[in-house]
């Protein structure tokens, strides 16, 4: 940063990004806000044969937020003036309660579905409290709400160090002891995740290691969403990683431009399920060819119970709906 610039002044660029590199960041947040995600909710919401957990809804709800704030302050245009004091510092703080909002989101996918496989590798039927399901849904748009309140009161408080030139892609402001708590929340509970991450890599090891010689393509079947989840949750934390990096290497355009892709791994990685990719194909419903018979699959119910067999043995149950269901009784 130069020299001459004072102690609180947000107008000194530190991302040297180029106009070409502000489009994708533009394209890479407002697609998937404005049409992938809204469409992925439309067939899960509207088919009946599609069924996710709440934690999942609010996963595409938060990146929903995430890329209309990021457009914010580009209104049909990608250069010019700088925005408004106001509206930069209303971008900046939705964009300052992300890293806590979407890594507890993360978090609530990944514990939600730990909890479950757990308890079906233990051989337990116990539904999750009321209380937890909601902690769960609320607690990343608690965390929002306070970040954006710190950043406002912060902002507000020091205009100056409100501005979009310093961050090239968004509006920042410029307050160290800010950004330095959001962050090391944010990795806090992507580690916590992480460890969960592995918790039920190791679950489904041993449960691999049972089946493998009998039956292992049904195992294949049964961790179709597991991996997807697991996969994302990897993806968040290496995007999240270089968010920590960029402290060091503040000039570098690629932590931003990875984070920015995070709703469309979202949508490449839940949007292609097969029960999904079946129900937005609706028109070949009604080819399906005489006197086919359609098996009814089992499968492990990641809502509340588990299924257990008359032996009181937990049923890993193989088929494309292994997912949170929605239809969680709270």
């Amino acid at each position: 940063m130069a020299s001459h610039a004072g102690p609180n002044d947000g107008t000194v660029n530190i991302v040297h990004g180029t106009h070409s590199q502000l489009v994708a960041f533009l394209v890479l947040n407002m697609w998937p806000s404005h049409l992938g995600l809204p469409l992925l909710l439309v067939i899960i919401f509207c088919s009946k044969k599609v069924q996710r957990h709440p934690t999942f809804i609010s996963l595409c709800f938060t990146f929903m937020i995430v890329g209309i704030s990021s457009s914010l302050v580009y209104a049909g245009k990608t250069e010019g003036p700088e925005p408004s004091k106001t509206l930069c510092l209303l971008q900046a703080s939705l964009l300052y309660g992300y890293p806590a909002m979407a890594s507890l989101s993360a978090f609530g996918l990944v514990f939600q579905m730990f909890m479950v496989i757990r308890r079906a590798f233990h051989g337990q039927t116990d539904s999750p409290s009321f209380i937890r399901r909601w902690i769960i849904l609320i607690l990343p748009y608690a965390a929002w709400f306070i970040s954006i309140l710190a950043t406002a009161c912060i902002g507000a408080a020091n205009p100056n160090s409100v501005s979009r030139n310093r961050r090239f892609f968004y509006c920042s402001v410029k307050s160290d002891p800010l950004t330095n708590t959001i962050t090391v929340f944010a990795a806090i509970v992507l580690f916590i995740t992480f460890v969960l991450e592995v918790w039920t890599v190791y679950y489904f090891y041993k449960r691999w290691s049972a089946v493998k010689h009998n039956d292992s393509a049904s195992v294949f079947k049964e961790i179709n969403l597991s991996i997807r989840i697991l996969a994302f949750a990897v993806y968040l934390i290496i995007a999240m990683s270089l968010s920590l990096l960029s402290i060091k290497s503040p000039a570098s355009p690629v932590p931003d431009l990875a984070i920015a892709s995070a709703a469309t791994v979202v949508i490449l990685i839940f949007g292609t399920q097969p029960d999904l990719l079946k129900a937005a194909c609706f028109w070949r419903h009604a080819k399906s060819s005489p006197g086919s018979v359609q098996v009814q699959p089992i499968f492990v119910d990641l809502s509340s119970n588990v299924g257990v067999d008359q032996g009181h043995k937990p049923v890993w149950r193989s088929s494309e709906t292994f997912a949170p269901r929605v239809t969680t009784r709270f």
